[in-house]
């Protein structure tokens, strides 16, 4: 019993004393020197995916030879790596990049290249063996490089207001036209920058800021992830027109016993259909073909004629001319000789004789008028106004005491004119 106190006693103070524990702590450093050395320094073998693919030199190759990589076949690869627990376990996938040495490319075309990896500062890569690479090479497509002036066009899509309309190809773009660097043959395909503007219910013209889409010949949408543009989008600005539906119409002048009652007029068609500015067509309700004087035509042959539109106005329904016939209704002509040839203002000076005898004359009138009347009712009178030297001068017909009949046509008469005498009696 005595003996036992005494063991336990020499125990107790073993354990308290300070070399024990020095002791303990020695024994446990060294295990764990040794289980830190067996297996953060053995080597073992990890697989990355997903590791990014990277170029060195591409701004020297862009810059020198005006070369781009227009196309990756591998925008990632798959390494395993074989190395210390120590060393691999301080990589990820993100930390390893698959670099590709772009300085032995000196012309466009298709090319398979190698790459070698590239690793974080922090990881000692002379303790790191590349077991497998998949793929081993990357495929790129080295295009030239190319610019290219490409024109805006736009389209409308959205809605407008009744009695509107927008006419896309009016639209107007600032800048006209965006430059394009690039692949040479991506620029080849692009053969527009198209706009597309969606509004509803416009009544007015308007601008707005869009973004453009590249298309091709057949109006297809181009996507191109290597393209630099000057621009980034445009400002368009998309007029917005008055549509409006307006008569033609034929002016008529009364004459020649004619007046606009004694007409029957055809038209043809008799309206059309205007866009434009909406000042300009607020206005418009006809569009004048023709002014006709009734005293030129004993008969009106149908005639066509072209409808002209004020600037700024177009005819969106199409028509660009118009047919126009009139019948004379309720009355008749008759001929006559005239003889009752007159002539009014003659110049100071000068002396007028009238070398026509007769004057044979249309007149147009209702029937029971037109047999009331003789040629001693007729009489043709010319104005002499500024007329000096002999000559061939139009003359006015007038049915006297009938206001409702009229000649038909245009009539001369020739008057020989000379200076009168001056007597010298000196």
């Amino acid at each position: 019993m005595g003996k036992t106190k005494e063991t336990n006693k020499k125990r107790g103070g073993l354990r308290n004393s300070n070399a024990f524990w020095i002791v303990v702590s020695l024994v446990i450093a060294v295990i764990v020197w040794v289980y830190y050395t067996s297996n953060y320094s053995s080597a073992i073998t990890r697989t990355f995916y997903g590791v990014e693919v990277t170029y060195s030199g591409e701004d020297t190759m862009r810059d020198s030879l005006s070369l781009i990589i227009s196309e990756e076949e591998n925008t990632t690869v798959t390494v395993t790596l074989s190395g210390s627990r120590r060393e691999l376990g301080k990589l990820t996938s993100s930390d390893l990049k698959a670099v590709v040495n772009l300085s032995s490319v000196t012309r466009a075309g298709y090319r398979t290249m190698a790459y070698t990896l590239s690793y974080p500062s922090s990881v000692n890569s002379s303790n790191i063996e590349v077991v497998s690479q998949s793929p081993q090479t990357v495929g790129l497509q080295i295009s030239k490089l190319a610019t290219k002036v490409v024109e805006f066009t736009g389209s409308f899509v959205g809605t407008v207001a009744d009695g509107y309309a927008i006419d896309s190809d009016l639209m107007t773009f600032d800048p006209s036209y965006v430059t394009v660097i690039g692949p040479e043959e991506e620029l080849e395909q692009i053969a527009a920058a198209q706009v597309i503007v969606d509004r509803d219910d416009v009544s007015t013209t308007f601008s707005v800021a869009a973004n453009y889409t590249f298309v091709n010949s057949d109006g297809e949408a181009l996507s191109f992830d290597d393209l630099t543009v000057d621009t980034e989008s445009v400002t368009v600005s998309v007029p917005v027109s008055m549509v409006k539906t307006v008569v033609l119409y034929v002016s008529l002048v009364d004459g020649g016993g004619a007046t606009s009652d004694n007409v029957i007029k055809t038209i043809t068609p008799t309206t059309i259909t205007l866009a434009g500015d909406t000042a300009t067509l607020e206005s418009i309700n006809t569009i004048t073909l023709a002014t006709i004087d009734l005293s030129d035509f004993l008969s009106f042959p149908t005639t066509e004629y072209t409808i002209v539109l004020p600037d700024g106005v177009e005819c969106i329904s199409g028509e660009t001319t118009a047919t126009v016939s009139l019948e004379f209704t309720g009355l008749e002509s008759a001929v006559f000789s005239v003889t009752n040839l007159s002539y009014i203002n003659l110049p100071e000076g000068y002396t007028a004789s009238i070398l026509t005898a007769n004057l044979v004359v249309t007149i147009r009138a209702s029937s029971d008028t037109l047999s009331q009347i003789s040629a001693n009712n007729i009489r043709a009178v010319a104005d002499l106004t500024d007329v000096t030297t002999t000559s061939r001068v139009p003359v006015t017909i007038y049915v006297d005491g009938f206001d409702d009949a009229g000649a038909v046509g245009d009539y001369i008469i020739y008057i020989q004119i000379a200076e009168e005498e001056v007597d010298d009696q000196s």
